[in-house]
């Protein structure tokens, strides 16, 4: 297949920002003396959105009376953190590079859009021609909303890009916008996790490993 553009997920695919996520959990579950969640915890909640990693986090999710003023706390805490851990997989910023001189790049991210874009622009400036986060008028991924904003903008067709990422919800994103799909296995979840909720795709286990698909 002859692809023209590849469209990039973020946390856990170009960029580790586990640590930063879970600290902002934390920050809003202990002004309540909540349990706190470990990276693991986080991890596995990741994917979905930060309201729905909230949900996930706080005892008894939306029916807690104090969800939405913890989803607050989370939004302001972490806007204030986002550098704080959070850095580029080994490999990404060099591979990416080499992908621009043949593909056009995007990026399509569950963060909310502010943070997506100054993540992506202060680590990779340049490099993504597209950044597009989670925003209140579109449905969040596996729906195809951010994706079909993307191939608007880029006007490339469905059968001329393929969607990497690093989680089921990456996987259904691109099967519900009808393009390829490959998914890393070195971010949130390994290979072992992806196999029975993924069928039929490629992986690959470092980020040098797309120049050989790509």
């Amino acid at each position: 297949m002859k692809y023209k553009a590849l469209i990039f997920d973020l946390d856990g695919t170009l960029i580790n920002t586990l640590a930063d996520l879970n600290e902002a959990v934390n920050f809003a579950l202990s002004k309540y003396n909540y349990p706190l969640r470990t990276l693991e915890n986080t991890r596995n909640d990741i994917g979905n959105g930060v309201a729905k990693l909230m949900e996930r986090s706080i005892p008894d999710g939306l029916n807690n009376p104090n969800y939405n003023d913890a989803l607050n706390s989370f939004k302001e805490y972490y806007k204030e953190n986002y550098f704080k851990n959070s850095r580029p997989y080994p490999e990404i910023i060099e591979t990416v590079k080499k992908l621009k001189e043949k593909y056009i790049l995007a990026v399509v991210s569950n963060k909310f859009d502010e943070g997506a874009k100054k993540l992506v622009n202060y680590f990779f400036p340049g490099i993504f021609t597209l950044i597009q986060g989670q925003v209140d008028y579109l449905r969040t991924k596996p729906s195809p909303d951010l994706v079909n904003k993307v191939l608007d903008e880029i006007k490339v067709k469905r059968n001329e890009v393929c969607y990497i990422g690093d989680t089921e919800v990456d996987y259904l994103t691109a099967q519900n916008s009808t393009i390829s799909c490959v998914l890393v296995t070195y971010g949130y979840r390994n290979k072992e996790q992806l196999l029975d909720k993924t069928k039929g795709s490629q992986f690959v286990s470092e980020p040098t490993d797309l120049l050989k698909i790509f």
